[in-house]
């Protein structure tokens, strides 16, 4: 006789949303120097950037212009500046990573008819579950986002004073220079690019993560345990998920670059273009340095979801949490 379901614990509704706050804590610790690195370079003028690099032998090249101004930073602020915002970063990651995860869960059974089987998701309920989810959630802690990306491009001189601001300095900086719509600058491309970049990211990396002949060419080329294990909701050992992830990333963040350059402008204090469309931020930004210009601080991102690989862990840790920690197993991915 079989055995009656295991009753539910009265928690387990808020697995998915823990299991990703702790995901994301993780991995933005350990991907803060990249994060502002890539910050810095989206909101530097270029003035800025080729004057902080004129001591490298006067670089010209977006390369030389990037590793120059960057190095300026170190030099002057020291290393732990590419910490510097790392408190409110983990904050804002954990609401929306977790936040991310719990609808995304969701609103992918709510997307069952369009699933490509009964047992397979297929990757455009996936797309779109994680658009939705990346769209909505980010709004909900979008006030720390604008703070962390003033505190991340901030120099020392911030709020008038010789060391950097904190959170609760540059919320009050915000309040008095833009009122409560400073804390909303830069909503819809946020909006567009977040929800695409989340969308995409658990599009790819879930469809190619469950893909069972895909796994075991994995692991027959490499050598390794098998890269997939079976069940409903099956986790894939740590290099697939670090493959998959990789992938992920360097498609989501090549696309959404751009976007994500025109939000951070938009969020910063006293800027111009928080009043411009997106579009029309955009344009201006490729007249002023070429199309290149809509790529800067592309090279630290692509190093942190692909080389690190920050995705790949994500996706990794949730599961882990999830399943060995929690004991959730339930759900199709």
């Amino acid at each position: 006789m079989a055995a009656p379901p295991r009753e539910q614990a009265w928690w387990t509704p808020a697995v998915p949303f823990a299991s990703g706050a702790v995901a994301g804590g993780v991995v933005k610790t350990f991907t803060a120097p990249l994060s502002r690195s890539t910050i810095l370079l989206q909101t530097a003028g270029h003035g800025s950037m080729v004057q902080a690099a004129s001591g490298a032998g006067g670089a010209r090249s977006a390369s030389e212009l990037a590793v120059g101004y960057l190095a300026h930073v170190r030099a002057s602020e020291g290393v732990v500046a590419f910490w510097k915002g790392n408190g409110t970063s983990i904050l804002q990651k954990m609401a929306t990573t977790g936040s991310n995860y719990f609808v995304y869960e969701r609103l992918k059974e709510l997307l069952r008819p369009i699933w490509k089987s009964d047992d397979d998701v297929g990757f455009p309920a996936r797309l779109a579950a994680g658009s939705l989810a990346g769209a909505a959630n980010v709004t909900l802690a979008y006030p720390l986002d604008v703070v962390r990306t003033n505190i991340a491009s901030s120099s020392k001189r911030a709020a008038g004073a010789e060391r950097w601001a904190g959170i609760a300095e540059t919320f009050r900086l915000l309040y008095r220079t833009h009122g409560l719509r400073g804390f909303a600058r830069g909503l819809p491309a946020t909006q567009l690019c977040q929800g695409a970049n989340i969308g995409l990211h658990f599009g790819i990396y879930e469809t190619l993560n469950t893909n069972a002949a895909l796994a075991a060419t994995f692991s027959r080329a490499c050598g390794y345990e098998p890269a997939l294990e079976s069940g409903d909701r099956p986790r894939s050992s740590f290099a697939w998920s670090m493959v998959c992830g990789s992938l992920a990333g360097l498609v989501a963040s090549t696309l959404v670059q751009p976007l994500d350059l025109v939000r951070r402008r938009q969020q910063l204090v006293g800027s111009k273009d928080a009043g411009r469309p997106f579009w029309a931020v955009a344009a201006a930004l490729a007249r002023a340095g070429g199309p290149a210009a809509l790529y800067r601080g592309l090279l630290p991102e692509l190093c942190k979801v692909c080389l690190f690989p920050a995705s790949g862990l994500n996706f990794y840790v949730y599961e882990l949490v999830r399943q060995d920690i929690f004991g959730h197993t339930t759900g199709i991915r």
